[in-house]
């Protein structure tokens, strides 16, 4: 398999990252203590910290997992992958980007670049750089093993805090292997995603309520790429009692979305992305209904084999819980049209990670808000017209070069009957974002934000502390924290809360 489509996006330039000249491949050591590997956190942050590192295709070349063969007490993405572990890791990394990232479990002397010690770390010196990796609960900390202030006993099988101490310390090593220009490397970070504090202290990080056995109310899930597929990700391990997620998408995974749909393996590739999250949901007795389509489709559709409660819900319009994790200004239009009573979205910028939660106060901005739908007909058109003044040749050469069907468009700019599949591809080449930076452990870190905040805004609503309405996780400087989200003065929808007069220009810049 060509590696170069997984290694795409994360090796393109972003902010505060050193040119891709800088960037060199690691060999890694992840060393997991005995009572960590025997615990469902210590596995669940081995095994998710496997899952993103082998997708860091020509930054990471090699990953060597030491630990006590024990029972597998998780389930992974991958399916069944064996009942021992770490054994079942390399088959995991198998699944993900069919070898292109080495995988072993037997300890070897060779050279390596990091050593990541997952819940205890020796007094000794290791090769290359020392980071301690603990999370347990809704709570994560990483860093130099030295300034860790206290051991800590793996107590539960929330995978928050876990899957969080994996996002960080796979983004430690990105910042290693790529070289950054600004920012810092974690020293010694901890975070709490119910408080949304972050300390130096284990102890200063407050733990939130077990999550094992509740229920989640059924959820909508707009878009399933990067981080509908780590919120996903995330669902699937909370150990509900009972769920219900409703998945709607209408693309399919390709080989540049290996390196952030952790979901998602090499065998996956042209396959819709609904049914791969599915797939993993139903595995963990997550039931889901995959839509494959946009939302304005599923408002319109017959939905055959949606819940019927549910169903009468979306006959009448009424969404009550729904997360956004689309990526155009039109989509996210739409989204904020159904007007949900709980309304969540995630995204990410560079190597920052981001949830929002749309609260109707007065004041406070709209999904619609900063994300204009576009003229995508003024778009076609010009597109239409550069391409019937190029010679048949340079036409041709043109839509190949972006992997675009050219026979299917020359019938459509020939006028045939038979151009609609013609038309189709040109129309979604339009309105197709252009390729951007994007790493895994970025999209997991939006999935975490924006997974806490749905359970502290249903589950744990009466309980849940006070939060701002965004959320931002920078990885480049390893800050987190809460703020508040500006109305558009010139929101689309015409977003009532914009008549207070609160000036918005601060959260322009973020693509919500």
């Amino acid at each position: 398999m060509n590696t170069d489509g997984i290694a795409n996006r994360h090796l393109l330039a972003a902010d505060g990252l050193r040119d891709l000249q800088q960037a060199n491949e690691q060999s890694i050591r992840i060393v997991v203590a005995a009572r960590w590997a025997s615990s469902c956190a210590g596995q669940l942050l081995a095994s998710c910290l496997v899952n993103l590192l082998c997708r860091q295709v020509r930054l990471v070349r090699h990953i060597e997992i030491i630990a006590p063969d024990t029972p597998i007490l998780i389930k992974l993405p991958s399916g069944d992958s064996g009942n021992r572990f770490p054994a079942c890791l390399g088959s995991l990394a198998a699944w993900a980007v069919n070898g292109a990232v080495s995988v072993t479990t037997l300890r070897t002397t060779s050279t390596v670049n990091c050593t990541v010690f997952i819940g205890e770390a020796p007094q000794e010196p290791c090769q290359g750089h020392r980071l301690l990796a603990v999370g347990d609960g809704w709570r994560a900390w990483v860093g130099d093993p030295s300034h860790a202030s206290q051991s800590v006993l793996p107590a539960s099988p929330n995978p928050l805090g876990p899957f969080l101490a994996a996002a960080l310390a796979a983004g430690e090593i990105f910042k290693h292997s790529r070289g950054i220009r600004r920012g810092r490397l974690l020293s010694g970070d901890g975070y709490s995603l119910w408080s949304g504090a972050s300390s130096r202290n284990w102890m200063d990080l407050h733990d939130g309520p077990a999550i094992s056995g509740t229920i989640l109310p059924p959820t909508h899930i707009v878009g399933t790429g990067a981080v509908g597929n780590a919120l996903a990700y995330i669902i699937a391990n909370l150990g509900l009692a009972e769920g219900y997620l409703v998945l709607i998408d209408d693309d399919h995974y390709d080989d540049t979305s290996l390196n952030r749909c952790l979901l998602a393996g090499w065998l996956d590739i042209g396959q819709h992305k609904v049914h791969a999250i599915g797939r993993a949901l139903k595995a963990r007795g997550i039931e889901a209904f995959s839509f494959l389509g946009t939302i304005k489709s599923y408002t319109a559709d017959v939905r055959l084999g949606l819940h019927a409660d549910v169903a009468h819900e979306v006959d009448d319009l009424v969404f009550s819980v729904v997360a956004s994790c689309v990526d155009k200004g039109a989509a996210r239009q739409d989204v904020q049209g159904l007007h949900p009573q709980l309304l969540l979205g995630g995204s990410t910028l560079n190597l920052q990670a981001k949830s929002n939660l749309y609260s109707g106060r007065s004041g406070a901005a709209c999904l619609a808000c900063f994300n204009p739908a576009g003229k995508d007909g003024e778009k076609m058109r010009a597109l239409e017209d550069q391409l019937r003044r190029m010679p048949d040749h340079e036409r041709r050469e043109f839509l190949t070069a972006r992997g675009l069907d050219a026979e299917a468009i020359e019938e459509y700019l020939s006028g045939t009957q038979c151009g609609r599949l013609g038309e189709a591809a040109l129309r979604d080449y339009v309105v197709r974002p252009p390729a951007d930076f994007s790493a895994g452990f970025v999209s997991l870190g939006s999935g975490l934000l924006l997974a806490s905040a749905l359970l502290r805004n249903t589950i744990f609503s009466a309980d849940s502390p006070a939060r701002g309405d965004m959320t931002t996780l920078n990885f480049l400087n390893g800050g987190l924290g809460d703020s508040g989200l500006g109305a558009d003065d010139n929101c689309q929808l015409s977003c009532q809360s914009k008549h207070d007069g609160k000036d918005s220009t601060a959260n322009r810049r973020w693509f919500i």
